[in-house]
C-alpha cells in the first residue's frame, strides 16, 4: 500500500517526481519507490494507558531499502527487511507514520491509528466540563435587554399568576377587598446588574409607569367593583439579587428590595373610604412593585442562563444524542461571575462502548475583566466522539451513483465506510493548537457488489470557533491534512490508481473528513447567553481546555 498527503487547496503526491509533467493517466503510485507495511500494532488498537509503542512492520524495494522512521523515530531495519521502533504516544488517538526511503530517494509511506490513554467508562459524567465567565460587561448587556424587555414586554401576563396582589379582610366577606393587576405599561427603563460577592447588585430605574387594576370589594355586606389606575412618574428598585445552584438548577432570589416612588397619581374617585384604609397603597405598592420587578428580572436572568443548564435530544451524522449540561456550581466576585457545568453527551447505542480517554486537566486561569470566555475540556468532546464511535454513527454505506459525491461516481457504485477508532481532539500542546485526529476511516470501494478499491484515510485538522446570526457558537474544523493509503489486502484485481483516479478519491476523503469533523464538533455544546450577542470570538488551547474568547453587547 500507498501513502498520499493533501491540504484542502490540492493533493500533494510524495512519491511523485517534480520535473515530470502531471499525467492524469499515469499511475499514482510510484512503481519505483520502497513499500512499507505496519504489521503492528493493528488497526483499532487500545493500547492502554502507556508512553511509549513498540511498532514493527516490513519494508521491501526493488532495489535496497536504506532506512525506515515512525514519526521520525528511526526503526533498526533488518536485512529481511523487517524493522521494529519504540515510538512515544500521547492519551488519545495516535497516528502513527511509517516512511521508507531507498538509495534513490523515493518514499513509500504507510499510517494507521492507534488509542492510547487512560480510559473512562462511557456512562461517566464529565465533571467541571465547561466553565464559563460572566463579566460586568455580560451583566451590562443582560441589563440593557432587561431594560428592553420592561419597556416593549407584556408585562401584565407575567403578573397574572400572583393575582391578587392585595387580599386584605379575608374575603369574600362583609368587609374585604381584592385588586388584582390587569395592565402594566414602562415608558423607559434602564436596569443596572453589577457584579458583587455572592450574587448582583440591581438597580432598577423606571420611568412613566401605569398600572390597571381591578377591585372586588364589599362594606357591610355590599358588593362592589371598580377598574383603577396607579401611575407614578419615576420608580427606583434598587437591591441584592442572589445567585446559587441548588440540585443542579440555578437558584436566584431578589430579596428584600428598596422601592423608591416619584409623582404617584392614585385614581380612586367613588370607592368607599372603608376600602380605601383597606387597600392602604401608599404601604402595599413599594412591595408590589418590588415583587413585580423580580417578576420581570429573575425570569430574564433565568433565560439568559438557560443555555448553561440544558437537556435535549439532538441528530448526529444521523445518530441520536442525548445532550445534558448541568450547573455545579457559581461564584460571584466584584470582578464578575464564575460558573461550573458538569456535562454527559451520549449517543444512542454506545453500550459496547470500551470507554473513552479521560486526561486529568487543571482547570485553566479564567479572565473575567472584559466580555466573556468559556473553556470546554477536551474530556467532554471525547466521550461524545467515542460514544458515537461505539454507536457506529461514523459507519455507512453510500450510494455513489445518486448522492452529492461528485466524480467518485464514475469510478464506483458504492462506499462503505467504518471506523477503526474514535475520533479525539487535543488541548495538550499549545505549539500544535487544538488538533481533531480521524484515524483509519475505512474505505470499500465497490463495483456491482465488488471490493474493487480500499483505502484507510486518517487526518489532523484544526478546530476553530464560528458564530450564526443569532449569536449561537459551534466548534468547526479548518482545512485538513489527510493521509490515504491504498490498500492491497482483500480488494480484487491489482487496485492499480491513476493520478485521476487517485485524485477523485482523495477529494471524497476530504469531504467525508470535513463531514465528520464538523458534524460532530458542532454537538459539542457551547453555551450562550441569551439576549447577549457575541463579537471578535477567538480559541486556543490552555491546560487541556478548548478556551474560547470574545466580546458581547446586548440584541
Amino acid at each position: 500500500m500507498r501513502n498520499l498527503t493533501i491540504g484542502l487547496a490540492g493533493i500533494v503526491a510524495t512519491l511523485g517526481c517534480a520535473d515530470h509533467a502531471y499525467d492524469p493517466n499515469a499511475p499514482a503510485i510510484n512503481p519505483n519507490a520502497p513499500v512499507v507495511h505496519i504489521t503492528t500494532p493493528d488497526r483499532g488498537t487500545f493500547a492502554g494507558n502507556v508512553q511509549t509503542l513498540a511498532v514493527s512492520g516490513t519494508a521491501t524495494d526493488d532495489g535496497t531499502v536504506a532506512s525506515v522512521t515512525v514519526n521520525g523515530v528511526p526503526a533498526a531495519l533488518q536485512s529481511d527487511g523487517t524493522w521494529s521502533a519504540s515510538v512515544p504516544v500521547v492519551p488519545g488517538t495516535n497516528l502513527l507514520h511509517a516512511v521508507a526511503k531507498d538509495a534513490q530517494g523515493l518514499e513509500g509511506q504507510e499510517t494507521r491509528a492507534v488509542v492510547a490513554g487512560a480510559t473512562q467508562p462511557i456512562a461517566t459524567s464529565v465533571p467541571n466540563a465547561i466553565t464559563a465567565t460572566l463579566s460586568a460587561q455580560t451583566f451590562a448587556a443582560i441589563g440593557t435587554a432587561t431594560g428592553n424587555f420592561i419597556t416593549n414586554g407584556d408585562l401584565a401576563s407575567m403578573l397574572q399568576s400572583g393575582n391578587p396582589v392585595v387580599d386584605a379582610g379575608g374575603g369574600p366577606d362583609c368587609l374585604y377587598v381584592q385588586a388584582s393587576i390587569t395592565s402594566m405599561t414602562v415608558g423607559g427603563a434602564q436596569i443596572s446588574m453589577v457584579p458583587q460577592d455572592g450574587g448582583l447588585a440591581l438597580d432598577g430605574e423606571l420611568d412613566d409607569i401605569n398600572i390597571g387594576m381591578h377591585l372586588d370589594y364589599a362594606v357591610a355586606c355590599i358588593n362592589g367593583s371598580r377598574d383603577i389606575t396607579i401611575s407614578a412618574s419615576h420608580v427606583s428598585v434598587t437591591g441584592n439579587m442572589a445567585m446559587g445552584v441548588s440540585s443542579g438548577q440555578f437558584a436566584i432570589s431578589f430579596d428584600n428590595p428598596d422601592v423608591t416612588i416619584s409623582g404617584l397619581d392614585l385614581e380612586l374617585g367613588g370607592i368607599p373610604g372603608d376600602i380605601v384604609d383597606l387597600l392602604d397603597l401608599n404601604a402595599v405598592l413599594g412591595p408590589i412593585l418590588g415583587w413585580a420587578t423580580e417578576k420581570f428580572v429573575v425570569p430574564m436572568v433565568n433565560n439568559a442562563f438557560a443555555g448553561l443548564n440544558q437537556t435535549k435530544t439532538i441528530t448526529v451524522l444521523g445518530t441520536m444524542v442525548d445532550i445534558s449540561v448541568t450547573p455545579s456550581q457559581i461564584n460571584f466576585t466584584p470582578e464578575g461571575g464564575l460558573v461550573e457545568l458538569d456535562t454527559s453527551l451520549r449517543a444512542h447505542g454506545d453500550d459496547s462502548s470500551p470507554g473513552f480517554v479521560f486526561v486529568q486537566n487543571q482547570l485553566p486561569a479564567m479572565d473575567m475583566s472584559h466580555g466573556f470566555q468559556l473553556a470546554v475540556a477536551a474530556n467532554a468532546a471525547n466521550q461524545l466522539f467515542g460514544s458515537m464511535w461505539a454507536a457506529k454513527a461514523l459507519d455507512q454505506t453510500l450510494d455513489l451513483k445518486t448522492g452529492p459525491y461528485g466524480d467518485i461516481g464514475t469510478l464506483y457504485d458504492s462506499v462503505e465506510i467504518s471506523a477503526a477508532v474514535p475520533p479525539y481532539v487535543d488541548a495538550s500542546n499549545p505549539q500544535n493548537g487544538l488538533v481533531l485526529t480521524i484515524g483509519d476511516l475505512m474505505a470499500s470501494f465497490k463495483n456491482s457488489g465488488t471490493v474493487v478499491t480500499e483505502v484507510a484515510i486518517n487526518a489532523q485538522v484544526g478546530v476553530k470557533i464560528d458564530s450564526d446570526s443569532t449569536g449561537a457558537m459551534h466548534l468547526d474544523v479548518g482545512t485538513p491534512t489527510t493521509y490515504v493509503d491504498v490498500l492491497d489486502q482483500g480488494v480484487s484485481g491489482a487496485n492499480q490508481l491513476s493520478n485521476s483516479q487517485f485524485e477523485q478519491i482523495m477529494s471524497f476523503a476530504l469531504g467525508r473528513i470535513i463531514a465528520v469533523g464538523s458534524g460532530e464538533l458542532g454537538a459539542v455544546p457551547l453555551p450562550t447567553f441569551a439576549g447577549v450577542a457575541v463579537s471578535s470570538l477567538s480559541i486556543a488551547e490552555q491546560t487541556g481546555y478548548l478556551v474560547v474568547d470574545g466580546a458581547v453587547q446586548a440584541q
